[in-house]
């Protein structure tokens, strides 16, 4: 049976779905056969990473306006690379109208919102299940709202992704607090991605002077987010640091971010989420 991960966050900006698409890139060309979802429907940007608008989307798929393999588009026709495995993807829509759809409705109709949840179970189940899928990698909205819960709930894995700041760190406390403390208890699997660390094109104590390329010094900044983590949440659950990914200000500050794991092979970037990908292929 296949994994469902979802990368979630506290607030937006921290590159969720820069991780997402690269991560599961380098799935799919490992040989794996991988479903990337964009379920930010309040700020969906997937389709714009990938230069597509189809003709259906999740949106519909949740609303019975369309079946699964309608909204389903393989990667092979908007990539020129030949996958070993396969990359299909899934685009959200979040127009003013559309997460009204979706959302308005559910407040005084609990016969829709079961409905919509129910195609939403199904449509894991069905990837898995039917497509086979070994991955299911969903990049959902940042925050508490509707639609990051259902993801996270259905999830086997998260990777909580924040960027280094006091408001990012204590958000996401606060959500490991009120959210993940219990789903945690109950069997799912939660690991913080620190993204944008100070590290590359910022200088910092974890810069080789004679390689500026280089981030050393993971175990030391790793040692001490996680024993502010475990100060803040006060020992009730114990989320670890699965990885850090430097600043890297020439992917961020591009006009427009996309695969640089299939554009630049050699960046310091793509050799952090090859190590993303190692280190969950090992996790049980």
């Amino acid at each position: 049976m296949g994994k469902c991960i979802s990368f979630h966050s506290y607030k937006g900006g921290t590159g969720k779905t820069t991780l997402a698409a690269n991560f599961s890139y380098l799935l799919a060309s490992r040989g794996y056969n991988v479903y990337l979802l964009d379920l930010d429907f309040y700020a969906p940007s997937l389709y714009t990473y990938f230069n597509h608008e189809p003709e259906f989307w999740i949106n519909d798929y949740l609303r019975n306006k369309a079946d699964l393999d309608d909204i389903l588009i393989d990667s092979s026709s908007l990539i020129d690379f030949k996958f070993e495995g396969k990359l299909s993807l899934g685009f959200s829509k979040g127009g003013k109208e559309d997460i009204y759809q979706l959302e308005g409705s559910l407040l005084n109709d609990k016969e829709q919102q079961v409905r919509q949840f129910r195609n939403f179970i199904a449509m894991r189940e069905d990837l898995l299940v039917n497509k086979e899928a070994d991955f299911i990698v969903m990049d959902t909205s940042p925050g508490i709202r509707y639609w990051s819960i259902n993801s996270i709930v259905i999830s086997d894995m998260v990777l909580l992704t924040l960027k280094m700041g006091d408001l990012d760190l204590r958000g996401t406390i606060k959500m490991i607090k009120e959210i993940y403390a219990s789903l945690i208890e109950h069997g799912s699997v939660c690991k913080l991605l620190l993204n944008r660390v100070a590290g590359y094109c910022v200088p910092h104590a974890g810069i080789d002077p004679i390689n500026k390329n280089a981030f050393n010094g993971n175990s030391a900044f790793r040692d001490k987010i996680d024993l502010e983590l475990e100060k803040l949440v006060n020992g009730l659950v114990k989320v670890d640091t699965l990885l850090e990914i430097p600043c890297y200000c020439d992917i961020q500050f591009k006009e427009k971010e996309f695969l640089t794991t299939n554009e630049f092979p050699e960046h310091p970037f793509t050799t952090k989420i090859i190590d993303l990908v190692d280190q969950v292929e090992n996790l049980d």
